[in-house]
């Protein structure tokens, strides 16, 4: 299993090649722009000007190779990533104007993964909380259960499974208004007993894909149960 962590130390190897480089920032990116992204949009920062900064702020973290700080295993990688992107974006704070970023720069399309706008609301239709720290911990919790749902969607796509995850879809993460197990399973013409025969095995196939995306963001595999509490607790909480 590959964790965000050994991502950064594969870059940091000598003789790392273009290639490498430019895989392990869309792989940074891909999981974790929503929450960095929507954290500077918060601080005041236009839409254009936050995906610069965000873009620029991976860039910046694997070029200078500033995550090479000690004791780093008793802290959250996305915790590292939060104090690390605040002091870049006081250090670019301090310039009248960025300067473009070209030459020999690590760059990546913006094009080659997509993410939540803050406008968009993510996964959840629950607004993310005021305070910016609990909203990026709300963002990345909200992060990790979207992907989860879209690998999830992607096992239901082809025919007659795709309408059965459409309709359990939304017993997967809760919430109000819900419509009845027995209203649902009308609608898909089975018994009750049936649809709750595929909620469980969709849920037990949920819980393991999310297992499996918190599994990459903690450095040891025994931290994964008190991580995913925590991600509980974070999305209750705002609940």
């Amino acid at each position: 299993m590959t964790t965000h962590w050994s991502v950064v130390d594969g870059f940091s190897l000598e003789n790392t090649t273009p290639d490498r480089a430019e895989a392990a920032l869309a792989l940074l990116c891909r999981d974790y722009w929503p929450p960095l992204y929507r954290f500077v949009r918060l601080r005041g920062y236009s839409r254009d000007d936050a995906r610069d900064l965000t873009q620029g702020f991976f860039a910046y973290l694997l070029e200078k190779k500033v995550y090479s700080t000690p004791d780093r295993s008793k802290g959250r990688f996305r915790t590292f990533l939060l104090h690390i992107l605040k002091r870049y974006l006081s250090a670019e704070h301090t310039y009248h104007s960025r300067q473009k970023r070209g030459g020999n720069d690590t760059m990546v399309s913006l094009d080659s993964f997509q993410f939540h706008s803050e406008e968009a609301g993510g996964p959840f239709s629950t607004p993310a909380p005021l305070d910016e720290e609990r909203c990026f911990e709300w963002n990345w919790a909200a992060a990790l259960v979207g992907r989860a749902i879209e690998r999830l969607s992607a096992e239901y796509r082809s025919g007659a499974k795709a309408r059965v995850f459409a309709e359990l879809r939304p017993f997967l993460t809760g919430g109000v208004g819900l419509p009845t197990q027995i209203e649902t399973a009308n609608r898909l013409g089975i018994s009750e007993e049936t649809f709750r025969s595929h909620l469980c095995r969709m849920r037990v196939r949920y819980r393991a894909l999310l297992r499996a995306e918190v599994l990459r963001t903690v450095s040891k595999e025994r931290d994964i149960d008190e991580e995913l509490r925590h991600l509980c607790r974070v999305l209750i909480a705002q609940s």
